[in-house]
């Protein structure tokens, strides 16, 4: 047990487990932590004259057959005089108070949650031996089921990490940093360890290329975000297939329903010294329903440095309706680093400017929720009036029977009130197929050229009505016409009906 016999304060091993085990509730995020890495280092790299942007390079491997994961960058990488203190050092990052985009000196270890051994490996000259860092997870194990005593925090780092520095081989790059997740554990679906899921979550999340050939928006989006002064793209590949953003021109809503982006939406949001804290685009679409989850576009997310915090459904809950969140394609990029996000990265730390940020963003989603209930309440009634010119059509298509002329030309007076009160067609939110159906109806009725049948010349007595006397033809038209009711949309088709069940028995 611990003894506490002064008043000095406590570090203890548990502290490593909050920042390993800890540290996410989903496996997948240890590659945004890593990508996020490999992009500042790269970053350093190009500022310093090391790299071109073009030859920068992040390569994530996934190796099924001895279970392992590398996650390699040709950045900057840490010297051999500071690799190893760097590396063993927790919650001082040497990015704190720069514009890059890992800062706190602790995300790096969340993969030790998911494998045996942890191994970093970086050197920053072609000159240099490759600095090493392993954490083992069977030592930290071991120290947690010393319940009998207490453990500190430095007990624990230098008890479960091993240093060393080994000579280069052909195979290292001349400035690099690499990360090695051995016997990675079955995890999740052992989601870690799929190609597919992996490449799908990098899409999402990580701080790549529009594919511009397949969604022709991208070249005004890089107009519009080159005011982000963080906002780039890295060339990411798992497994030597690139990974880029899962925008297309047009996307399913369902197996039978697909949608197109029409247009694109900039706005901007200010911060309380009124100057820009985020930049923003949102797809103008039909807005006909949710997007199906597998195409990995649904809901407007938040990114910063080209990097996504808080997952897809950051923003549900500020919608009318939490279903419209998934009706949306869009991003909002926080511009130099005006917000910080917290540890886990899935919100921001609380500030006056997070604070506009929430207010502003919550008035973006009224203002889509407001879209989406408008396309829907135009969506139902387009459908309304799709089936009203059905039923004119099945009416005046030429099988319909009436009883009398008479008959028709009321037929005719009804349809041509339903027609003129939906005269408003015209407008453009109409579908064109709609609209055409709408005229061609109109002229047909109004020319009166369908060849009515009238029931006296359809009827034969003789052949159809014989077999019945008054009582059972009473009850079998009764009958006939309970039966159709619910089924029927017109007193015409009801008598349609009839006439064909007579028709039948001939």
């Amino acid at each position: 047990m611990v003894s506490i016999t002064d008043n000095q304060p406590m570090i203890g091993r548990q502290l490593f487990d909050v920042i390993t085990s800890g540290m996410y509730d989903n496996p997948l995020m240890i590659f945004r932590e890593y990508v996020q890495n490999s992009a500042d280092s790269i970053d350093l790299a190009v500022s310093q004259g090391a790299l071109i942007m073009k030859d920068a390079r992040i390569s994530i491997e996934l190796h099924g057959n001895d279970r392992s994961i590398t996650i390699q960058d040709n950045g900057l990488g840490l010297s051999n005089g500071e690799a190893h203190f760097i590396l063993k050092s927790l919650g001082c990052s040497p990015k704190e108070g720069t514009t890059q985009r890992g800062f706190r000196g602790i995300g790096r270890l969340g993969g030790l949650a998911y494998c045996s051994e942890l191994k970093f490996e970086t050197r920053a000259s072609i000159n240099e031996d490759v600095a090493v860092i392993s954490w083992d997870r069977l030592a930290i194990e071991k120290l947690a089921a010393e319940t009998d005593r207490f453990v500190s925090l430095m007990e624990t780092v230098e008890k479960v990490s091993m240093v060393s520095l080994r000579p280069a081989n052909d195979n290292d790059l001349d400035h690099f940093f690499k990360v090695t997740l051995i016997n990675v554990k079955r995890f999740h679906a052992d989601v870690l360890m799929n190609v597919k899921v992996v490449t799908d979550y990098l899409a999402q999340v990580a701080p790549v290329s529009y594919r511009e050939e397949h969604f022709q928006w991208a070249p005004l989006i890089y107009e519009y975000l080159a005011k982000v002064s963080d906002f780039r793209c890295y060339e990411i590949s798992v497994n030597n297939r690139k990974v880029m953003r899962p925008y297309f021109n047009s996307f399913a809503i369902n197996t039978k329903l697909s949608d197109r982006v029409d247009n694109i939406e900039f706005f901007t949001f200010n911060g309380v010294d009124n100057t820009p804290i985020a930049l923003g685009w949102y797809a103008k679409t039909n807005f006909y329903g949710s997007i199906t989850t597998q195409q990995n576009i649904s809901g407007i997310r938040i990114r910063l440095g080209n990097i996504e915090v808080g997952g897809q459904q950051f923003l549900d809950s500020m919608y009318s309706e939490r279903r419209f969140a998934g009706w949306q394609i869009g991003e909002i990029h926080i511009l130099n680093n005006r917000l910080k996000p917290n540890a886990r990265r899935d919100d921001f730390e609380q500030s006056p400017d997070y604070e506009l940020f929430i207010e502003q963003t919550a008035f973006l989603c009224r203002h889509l929720s407001a879209l989406c209930r408008k396309s829907s309440t135009q969506r139902f009634a387009h459908i309304r009036v799709e089936n009203t010119l059905n039923e004119i059509e099945y009416l005046f298509g030429g099988t319909s029977i009436f009883l009398d002329e008479k008959h028709y030309e009321l037929a005719i007076n009804r349809a041509q009130v339903t027609l003129k009160k939906i005269q408003s067609m015209s407008n453009n939110n109409v579908p064109y197929e709609l609209k055409k159906k709408y005229y061609e109806l109109k002229d047909k009725i109004e020319k009166r050229d369908d060849n009515p049948v009238y029931l006296t010349t359809y009827l034969d007595e003789t052949m159809m009505l014989n077999h019945f006397n008054q009582k059972t033809l009473f009850t079998h038209i009764a009958k006939s016409i309970i039966d159709s009711y619910d089924k029927s949309n017109s007193a015409e088709e009801i008598l349609n009906m009839i006439v064909t069940d007579f028709s039948l028995s001939k």
